[in-house]
């Protein structure tokens, strides 16, 4: 993104990728060992990404939002388990995270968690 912002600023720019293979934030890849699943390491991320930045470098780019919130695998009582998060179904979400800690009020902290992330990138553009 910064070096779209300096090229439109009529800066010359050299863009160099640490990987292997190029793709950023539109790849996925297998992030747990124990688990057969490919996930983009950092979709969560591209969910935020601000409508600002889209308007100012003219981006033709449509964000859709995924049935998949998230998914965080866990161990508990010696098994192996994993919590998906739905963008779908709150009451799935409600139900799981249930689950895992035994309690409802973890469902509004989490909430709360994703709004302040949600508030901080949407100002640090």
């Amino acid at each position: 993104m910064a070096a779209a912002y300096l090229a439109r600023a009529g800066s010359s720019v050299l863009l160099l990728e640490k990987n292997d293979y190029i793709g950023g934030a539109t790849t996925s890849q297998k992030v747990f060992r124990d688990y057969d699943a490919d996930l983009s390491r950092y979709f969560y991320l591209v969910s935020l990404f601000p409508e600002r930045i889209i308007r100012d470098l003219g981006l033709k780019l449509e964000l859709r939002r995924r049935t998949t919130r998230s998914f965080t695998p866990y161990v508990k009582n010696g098994r192996q388990d994993g919590l998906l998060l739905s963008n779908v179904s709150k009451e799935t979400s409600r139900r799981l995270i249930f689950a895992l800690t035994g309690s409802f009020a973890e469902v509004e902290q989490l909430k709360k968690f994703y709004g302040l992330a949600r508030i901080f990138a949407e100002n640090v553009c």
